[in-house]
């Protein structure tokens, strides 16, 4: 049996919308297909009809800043973010968090938005992108529109997004600003690769001796990724 029948690269966002809206038959999106390609191939994901190919569309492949933000586009690969001097900058606890994810040729390959997309509480840029007090850029028919970045999640694997109509475009993260920074740790089984037994992202500005704001994110702590209050 194909696993789809159906290939389509759209090239702009409101092409790809478009092509989910109008497929027939089971559809969804992809991206560097790391998660979906294993779970349609070891059967625990019903075959789809219609792949929607979000690599080649511009808005979602670009890493810079806008103004007083970092925008990371949500097909931009794990391994670039990792290595980009803008999330070296302003980021830290993301680029230490993608580090960890999987290996080197699955970072090459999988990206940011299917990280957050597939909805693991353990997720690793999941969580750093949760102290980072991220915004998400969703897509659908109605337009585009930004969500916070918590409100993406239902439960775990469950997203708040509907694939068949709506794409996370991209996340916007407020720039570091002096006596700000960030870190992220996990603690995992010792065989290398697999989900943490506990992750953690921390955030925080000084002003001198003192901690003047701070924003901490535990997974997989609870059923969604969640800041510590």
């Amino acid at each position: 049996m194909n696993l789809w029948q159906e290939y389509k690269r759209p090239a702009s966002v409101t092409e790809a919308i478009q092509a989910l809206t109008s497929a027939s038959g089971t559809v969804m999106p992809i991206a560097g297909g790391t998660d979906l390609l294993l779970d349609l191939k070891q059967g625990r994901h019903a075959p789809v009809h219609t792949l929607i190919d979000l690599t080649f569309v511009p808005e979602m492949t670009v890493l810079e800043l806008r103004g007083d933000e970092l925008y990371v586009g949500a097909a931009v690969p794990v391994n670039r973010v990792a290595l980009d001097p803008l999330t070296g900058q302003h980021a830290q606890a993301l680029v230490e968090a993608c580090n960890l994810i999987a290996g080197p040729q699955v970072r090459n390959t999988a990206t940011l938005g299917g990280n957050v997309a597939h909805a693991l509480p353990a997720a690793d840029g999941t969580i750093a992108l949760t102290a980072l007090n991220a915004q998400a850029e969703v897509a659908s028919p109605a337009g585009t529109r930004r969500m916070p970045f918590t409100s993406l999640f239902l439960g775990p694997g469950k997203s708040a997004i509907d694939k068949t109509k709506e794409i996370i475009v991209g996340f916007y993260l407020p720039i570091t600003t002096y006596h700000q920074a960030s870190c992220f740790k996990r603690i995992m089984r010792p065989q290398g690769v697999a989900l943490p037994i506990l992750n953690c992202a921390v955030w925080l500005e000084r002003e001198g001796d003192v901690v003047k704001d701070l924003h901490i994110a535990v997974g997989p702590g609870s059923s969604i990724p969640f800041r510590a209050t």
